[in-house]
Order: structure tokens, then sequence, then C-alpha cells
């Protein structure tokens, strides 16, 4: 499990490099600022697909949300070695007016990936 830490400005987008071949399993979020709406949100993304998002569920300033998988699309690989630049980073985008966001990326890189046989 990798641990990434990164604070993320009001409807700003970053890029992450991916660390290792890998999945994101999961994220934590805080917005730092009591102008925090609800339904901001962040997002990490491979490209244009999602594979988490937190949302804020409080107005009262130091809110901590739990990001949750995107169901289709939560196992994406993350490759810093692909030829595709997409999959080369973790695309993060806060989306909403509430300050300030620090966001704690969970990483595995030990994660499953189902390869089809070759032949001899």
């Amino acid at each position: 499990m990798i641990r990434l830490t990164i604070n993320l400005a009001d409807d700003a987008t970053k890029y992450i490099p991916a660390p290792s071949r890998g999945v994101v399993c999961g994220m934590r979020a805080v917005w730092q600022t009591d102008t925090a709406g609800i339904g901001d949100t962040v997002t990490l993304s491979r490209g244009a697909t999602a594979v988490c998002a937190a949302t804020v569920s409080n107005t009262d300033g130091l809110d901590t949300e739990i990001g949750v998988r995107d169901a289709t699309n939560k196992d994406l690989i993350f490759d810093p070695t692909s030829t595709t630049a997409t999959e080369t980073v973790i695309k993060v985008v806060a989306a909403g007016g509430g300050g300030a966001v620090l966001l704690t990326v969970e990483f595995d890189d030990y994660a499953y990936t189902e390869q089809t046989a070759s032949e001899a």
C-alpha cells in the first residue's frame, strides 16, 4: 500500500505520477474550511474515466470524506511504464468552490490483474 498526500485548491486539476503498476484502492479527502458546499467533490480518474470519488456531506469545516470506488472502473490499472499517457498518471479533479482539500490516495501496487494465457 502506498499513500500519497496532496493539497488541492478550488476547482483544480492535478496529475499524480503513478508510483508503480497498480490500482487506486481508496482515498480520504479533508476539506480545510467551512466554505465547502454540500456536493463539492474530488474525483480520481484514469484519463476521462473516474475510478474513485469523495463528496462533501456537511459544511462544518474540516469535513473528512472517504472516497467511494467506481463499481465498474475501480480496477483500472495505472502503470508508469505504459506507452499510453493517461495510464501513467492519476488525474485529480476538485469540483466546487469549497476551498483547499488535503487528499490521501491509497494505491495498491500488489493489485490482482487477470492476464490471458499465451500459446506455447
